[in-house]
């Protein structure tokens, strides 16, 4: 073998073993690892377990009752209920319109009164009333009796006043229930915050025509009253007024005064 052809052979030897290491290296070369993912799987969800029996959850819901009072017929109509909603909170217990009214809590029995004659001179009139009263007739035209200091409940003494007025020719049975109206807005224009007159309503006295009505009160310094006025007309065109004012918590125990005094009320 020539110069030549052993170089040529050795030059293909080499080139064979340079391809098989390149081949290997490329075969064990290690992957390159990727970066970890920013992200993690949710965990499984639990799996529901049975409420206890006897529990309603849709029985806990947060309902405020009075937004269900208050919703109007429209929006209940809009939710499939066939009846208009309650105009009272649902699941309230009723409170009374009048509560101050009451009977106080720990209960009590009905006054008892003791009677005695009264006259009215200068009015003319007689009646029986609550024995013990102080008198006042020093007007012409008034007749007062007044509870007794020792005696006065709640703060507010009894008081009882007949007052007879003179009146035009032509004043009529209307009249009467135009003029008990002013009285009784009169009475609350000083001294109450709060002031509640009912309207009119047709009774005789001293079996002549007239009517009467009767107010609530609640003063300034938080005093309740009750009381009723009485008018009518007695011949000579005379105006005949009857007031009882007294403790609301003790209106039934004087509604009775205000009957007897209505019974026994004769002319002299």
């Amino acid at each position: 073998m020539n110069k030549k052809s052993l170089l040529l052979a050795l030059a293909l030897v080499c080139s064979v073993l340079l391809l098989t290491g390149c081949g290997n290296q490329e075969a064990q070369t290690t992957p390159t690892p990727e970066p970890p993912s920013m992200f993690t799987q949710a965990p499984p969800m639990l799996t529901p377990q049975p409420l206890p029996e006897g529990i309603d959850p849709s029985a806990e819901e947060d309902v405020d009752p009075e937004y269900v009072a208050d919703m109007a017929p429209a929006a209940v109509a809009d939710a499939g209920e066939t009846e208009a909603p309650s105009t009272q909170f649902a699941g309230a217990t009723p409170v009374p319109l009048d509560p101050i009214d009451m009977p106080s809590p720990t209960p009590r029995q009905p006054l008892v009164f003791t009677y005695a004659s009264y006259t009215a001179g200068k009015l003319g009139l007689t009646f029986e009333s609550v024995a013990g009263y102080t008198v006042d007739d020093t007007a012409a035209e008034t007749y007062i009796l007044r509870e007794p200091a020792e005696q006065v409940r709640d703060n507010y003494p009894v008081e009882i006043t007949f007052s007879i007025t003179p009146v035009v020719n032509n004043y009529a049975k209307t009249d009467i229930r135009r003029d008990l109206r002013g009285k009784l807005n009169d009475l609350g224009k000083f001294n109450y915050k709060t002031w509640q007159p009912s309207e009119p309503a047709e009774r005789t006295l001293l079996k002549v025509p007239g009517y009467y009505g009767n107010y609530r009160g609640v003063m300034t310094d938080g005093t309740i009253v009750r009381g009723r006025v009485h008018m009518a007309l007695l011949p000579g065109n005379r105006l005949l007024t009857l007031h009882i004012t007294n403790p609301a918590n003790y209106n039934t125990d004087y509604d009775k005064v205000y009957s007897h005094i209505r019974s026994t009320l004769k002319v002299l």
